[in-house]
């Protein structure tokens, strides 16, 4: 059983859900009132993605495996920063191909981003066995 949650957690699961929500309703709204354009879609996609977000962050707290917990916030979290990327390129008034660049640099940086992480923490597991191995001779 799960512990109480904290409240500034649940305020922001809150506001993305909402945020979800209501990006959501203005999108399907969009879509249905006629204007259907690729800004439309993206943005649905956009708040089913704030949602999910939101109950993934939720659910930190829930999960006991052994695995990564934050993998599938981090997942998530690449696909917002792409889908909100396309949109503020389009809504300023971009051409598709700047916004398919933008969201595709974003999720490269993620990437090197992750992978230098990786690397920092391998090199200082390997600073740290030699160290403790002369120590231990």
């Amino acid at each position: 059983m799960a512990g109480p949650r904290a409240r500034p957690g649940l305020v922001v699961a809150a506001v993305f859900l909402v945020g979800g929500v209501v990006v959501s309703a203005a999108a399907v709204l969009a879509v249905l009132g006629g204007r259907g354009n690729d800004v439309a879609w993206v943005s649905l996609v956009l708040g089913l993605l704030l949602i999910g977000w939101a109950l993934a962050f939720q659910r930190l707290a829930d999960t006991d495996t052994d695995g990564d917990p934050l993998r599938p916030t981090r997942l998530l979290s690449t696909g917002l920063a792409m889908a909100a990327a396309y949109v503020v390129v389009r809504l300023v008034g971009r051409p598709v191909d700047s916004a398919v660049f933008g969201a595709l640099v974003l999720a490269a940086w993620t990437v090197v981003h992750r992978l230098l992480d990786r690397r920092v923490r391998r090199r200082r597991a390997e600073g740290a066995g030699d160290a403790a191995g002369p120590a231990a001779d």
